[in-house]
């Protein structure tokens, strides 16, 4: 298996772990919750459903970040001045760094509303 689909993976399945997560949690999550904080604290407030928007941004950002992974000829183009020596290794060394990025993104969705969630 090629590392940038391993990497990949693990963030569609922290997502899918999170979806899951959030539906069983829901019912007891206040209707009310904090959306905005500054530095005096919480200062924006939304409804609970704020916390499936979250979930919806996050996999439309995997989905785009996958098609640029599974199609990288069109979207690296084919030109020959990239840094690395070959333009495989240098299109394998950005689907590797998508790969990475989206688990990044994914980290801070989940993260971001899951003190709301516990």
């Amino acid at each position: 298996m090629k590392l940038h689909k391993f990497i990949f993976g693990l963030s569609i399945l922290l997502l899918a772990g999170y979806s899951v997560f959030l539906a069983v949690k829901f019912p007891s999550i206040k209707e009310i919750i904090p959306v905005h904080y500054s530095s005096g604290g919480a200062d924006g407030f939304g409804s609970k459903m704020f916390l499936w928007l979250e979930v919806g941004i996050n996999a439309i950002l995997l989905f785009f970040i996958g098609l640029i992974i599974a199609y990288p000829q069109k979207a690296f183009g084919k030109e020959s001045d990239f840094l690395e020596t070959s333009r495989e290794k240098a299109i394998k060394n950005r689907q590797i760094f998508l790969s990475v990025l989206s688990v990044i993104i994914t980290l801070i969705f989940c993260g971001l509303s899951l003190k709301e969630i516990i």
